[in-house]
């Protein structure tokens, strides 16, 4: 049988290959905060892989920390072109010996010598209790980080690790905040209207205060006298000019 009257073959294999994004689930992925430990998050490590690219067109992305087409989290690229450079470092740097890789104990670059992570992270105390400077500094650091990220782990010695981070997504707006302020200024409208009878009293008795005596009050309070009067009769406030 062929397609239902109405419909062709092209809107079904359209709606088919349809792709539907779920936004809410990647808000949740990169607004999470992770609770587990770091010593088991660091068993989670994933050995770099290589491989050739899948041929075709449309080229096939690495579907790793991927939702809809999104990609969630820094990951290391698998496609990659080995160059006679690329070869010489990870055959020679005890750094990329991905075989004898250790989340604790980590070369650097091309050095022969391991460092403790992340003791040598954080300065240090010598027998003297002199205060030095980390033993690793910002460039090598910047290194190791590296290394977590190609073997698919997260950099967990960050001081706000396990604090929630404000994503980009819900900082403040830049710009000249046209539509922030007329925003502002409609929430102070409507707080406004809130208290629209009190005010309204509050501006009609301003009103009746500031406003002259009239023939008969005038009269009671020039012969009743003010102290007298001030009982019978409204307190005029004059307005400061």
């Amino acid at each position: 049988m062929g397609a239902p009257v109405g419909i062709s073959t092209r809107g079904i294999l359209g709606a088919v290959n349809r792709r539907f994004f779920s936004s809410s689930a990647i808000g949740r992925e990169a607004r999470a905060v992770p609770w587990e430990p770091r010593e088991h998050l660091l068993q989670a490590r994933k050995e770099p892989r290589y491989m050739a690219e899948c041929q075709g067109t449309p080229r096939l992305e690495y579907p790793e920390n991927m939702i809809d087409g999104v990609r969630l989290r820094p990951t290391f690229n698998p496609y990659v072109k080995l160059t006679r450079a690329k070869r010489y470092v990870l055959d020679n740097w005890p750094s990329r010996n991905w075989a004898d890789w250790n989340p604790y104990t980590c070369f650097v670059r091309g050095s022969r010598r391991r460092y403790q992570i992340p003791k040598d992270l954080l300065p240090y105390k010598d027998e003297l209790g002199e205060w030095h400077p980390p033993r690793l500094s910002g460039r090598y650091k910047a290194d190791v980080e590296r290394q977590y990220r190609l073997n698919g782990l997260e950099w967990v010695w960050l001081k706000d690790f396990y604090k929630e981070k404000r994503h980009i997504r819900d900082r403040e707006p830049l710009g000249p905040k046209k539509w922030y302020i007329r925003e502002y200024r409609q929430q102070q409208v409507k707080e406004a209207m809130r208290k629209m009878d009190d005010l309204v009293a509050d501006y009609r008795k301003e009103v009746r205060d500031k406003q002259r005596y009239n023939w008969f009050e005038r009269v009671v309070h020039d012969f009743a006298g003010e102290q007298l009067s001030s009982e019978y009769l409204r307190s005029r406030k004059e307005p400061k000019m």
